[in-house]
C-alpha cells in the first residue's frame, strides 16, 4: 500500500468513526458484555460501542454506602463522557439509584438496563385492564428489584398489574463456567413450563442468549431488556442528530 493510500484509509476510518454514534456500555459483570454486543450486532450494527467493566461493584455492594457507590458510578460515567460518547447504557439492573445519580450530573442520555423495557411494560399495562407478568431471572436480587419497581409504578398509576416471580436456579453459575448451552436450556425450559401469564420479562442482559430459543417455545410475548434498550437508544440518537 502506498503512503498516500494509507493516509486516505486512515482518514476514512476516522471519518466513519465520527459519523457512527459512539455508545458507552458500562458493566458490573463480564457476563453481560457478550449479550449486549451481540444485540447491537443484530439490531444496530453501525453503532460504535465500547465497554467499561468494574467487577468490584457487585463485590462491594454490601460493604460501601450509597453515597460511595454513587461516586463510583459517576466516575465511570465521567470517564465514558471524556471519550466523546453520545450516550451511556448500564447493564446491571441492581444499581438503579446509583445510575439515577449519574443522570443528575451528566448532560447526555444515560439509560438503566431495564429502563426502556419498563417503559414498554408500563405502556402495555395502561392499554390493558389487567396484566399478569412473570418476572424471570437467574439472579434472585434482580428478580426482586425489578418486581418491586413494577409494583411501585402500578400503585402510583392505579394500574392492575399482577407480578409472579421465577428464579432460574443454577443458570447463572453455568454461564459463569462458560456452559452457555446449559444456561440457555434451563431458561428455555422455565419459559416453556410457565405459559399461564400475559407477559414474560427477562430481568438481566446476561439472559439474552436464551431469548431466541425461548421465543420458539412460548406462545406468550417475551420482553428482553437489551433488545428494547438498543432500539430505544437508536431511535433517540438518530432523532437528536
Amino acid at each position: 500500500m502506498r503512503f498516500y493510500e494509507f493516509i486516505n484509509l486512515r482518514f476514512q476510518t476516522q471519518l466513519n468513526n465520527q459519523v457512527r454514534p459512539k455508545i458507552a456500555l458500562i458493566h458490573a459483570t463480564r457476563l453481560a458484555i457478550s449479550p449486549i454486543e451481540n444485540t447491537f450486532k443484530d439490531y444496530w450494527p453501525t453503532a460504535n460501542i465500547f465497554n467499561l467493566l468494574d467487577e468490584g461493584l457487585l463485590k462491594d455492594i454490601d460493604f460501601i454506602s450509597s453515597h460511595q457507590m454513587n461516586k463510583r458510578f459517576q466516575s465511570l460515567a465521567s470517564y465514558a463522557k471524556l471519550t466523546g460518547c453520545e450516550a451511556i447504557l448500564f447493564s446491571c439492573s441492581v444499581f438503579g439509584h446509583a445510575i439515577d445519580s449519574v443522570k443528575e450530573v451528566l448532560d447526555l442520555p444515560v439509560y438503566k438496563p431495564n429502563e426502556a423495557m419498563l417503559d414498554s411494560i408500563y405502556q402495555l399495562a395502561l392499554e390493558k385492564k389487567e396484566l399478569t407478568i412473570l418476572v424471570m431471572g437467574t439472579a434472585q436480587l434482580s428478580v426482586d428489584s425489578l418486581s418491586f419497581e413494577i409494583n411501585e409504578w402500578a400503585k402510583k398509576n392505579h394500574a392492575s398489574v399482577m407480578i409472579e416471580k421465577f428464579f432460574v436456579g443454577d443458570a447463572f453459575e453455568l454461564l459463569e463456567n462458560g456452559q452457555i448451552d446449559l444456561h440457555d436450556a434451563l431458561i428455555i425450559d422455565a419459559v416453556k413450563k410457565n405459559q399461564q401469564t400475559d407477559l414474560i420479562v427477562f430481568t438481566q442482559f446476561s439472559m439474552a442468549s436464551a431469548y431466541k430459543g425461548s421465543k420458539e417455545v412460548s406462545s406468550v410475548p417475551i420482553f428482553s431488556a437489551p433488545i428494547i434498550a438498543v432500539q430505544t437508544l437508536q431511535a433517540r440518537i438518530i432523532h437528536e442528530r
